[in-house]
């Protein structure tokens, strides 16, 4: 028989004998190798899971660029990774006022799935540009929607105070353009026999995503007992030539009122009636302006003297 077709039948006989036993100890070594190569120790890119949460009242403009993780552990467990991928969470700074950030990344930052037997090597890009909505920052004045009610006797003194009397408001610009005060919430005190002081957050209403630092003001106001107190007070003439003229009668009664404390140290000399009179011969009714300190007030009684020029002799 020709050699070659001894080696024919030699192979024939190799394969077709005993086939299922040859065939099942191929599978077995097929697998047995799969099973040691996949503990072996390999690398590979892993896609990351990146999410990036915007400073308060603004928001992400565009896409996040794709992000991998270098990993080194067995195949088995690599391929764990991509049904459960591991993730990035970066919180930007509050203080951010620009439309653009650089966002560093690195393998610190993954969070890997638990019980897994593999080890983070780097991350790529190291760095990532992150796009955010225009923004712009506005100093308003605060204006505070506050009734004060006090009870009966007692008065407000200086007004309402507002601390701080202005705020900053950081948002987009179509929003505060044209925009220069913000208002406190509507607060409503009543019977009030003592100073107040609350804190009052303003009203945000159609500022949108806009931030407001702060977001509350203090508000403040002395409320005083009021007393009143009479005094004699001699009328003061304004005129081109005062000393050539009189008032009948020379002196009115004042009644000032105000804060008890303060009408306690209050002297006549403090209080001044005032009648300005015309440059004429005739005799002339002119009414009083009642001139008392800074927070006081006053009524003369009469309200009117009549001017004349000064006898001669």
């Amino acid at each position: 028989m020709p050699a070659s077709k001894r080696w024919i039948a030699w192979l024939r006989a190799a394969v077709l004998v005993n086939w299922p036993t040859k065939l099942t100890a191929l599978l077995l070594s097929g697998v047995l190798w799969a099973a040691v190569a996949a503990e072996e120790p390999t690398t590979q890119l892993v896609p990351v899971a990146l999410s990036v949460q915007a400073p308060a009242g603004r928001t992400l403009t565009g896409q996040l660029p794709p992000v991998q993780a270098v990993y080194v552990g067995s195949t088995r467990e690599l391929i764990k990774l991509y049904s459960s991928p591991p993730t990035i969470q970066k919180i930007l700074p509050d203080t951010l006022s620009g439309s653009e950030f650089e966002l560093s990344l690195s393998p610190q930052d993954l969070l890997n799935p638990t019980r897994l037997n593999v080890r983070a090597e780097d991350v790529q890009p190291r760095t990532i540009r992150i796009q955010l909505d225009e923004v712009v920052r506005r100093t308003l004045v605060v204006e505070p929607r506050i009734t004060i009610t006090p009870d009966s006797g007692y008065s407000v003194q200086g007004g309402i105070a507002v601390e701080p009397g202005s705020v900053t408001v950081m948002g987009p610009d179509a929003i505060l353009r044209d925009r220069t005060a913000i208002p406190t919430v509507a607060l409503e005190v009543s019977n009030v026999n003592a100073a107040v002081r609350r804190m009052v957050p303003l009203d945000t209403t159609g500022l949108g995503t806009a931030r407001v630092t702060p977001a509350a003001v203090a508000v403040s106001a002395d409320v005083m007992f009021m007393a009143e107190r009479v005094l004699s007070v001699p009328v003061s003439i304004r005129a081109d030539r005062p000393g050539m003229l009189v008032a009948d009668p020379a002196a009115v009664l004042v009644t000032v009122r105000g804060p008890s404390q303060r009408l306690a140290r209050l002297t006549r000399d403090s209080v001044f009636v005032v009648a300005t009179a015309d440059a004429t011969e005739e005799p002339q009714r002119v009414p009083l302006e009642v001139v008392p300190p800074d927070g006081l007030t006053g009524v003369a009684t009469p309200d009117t003297v009549v001017v004349t020029r000064r006898p001669r002799g």
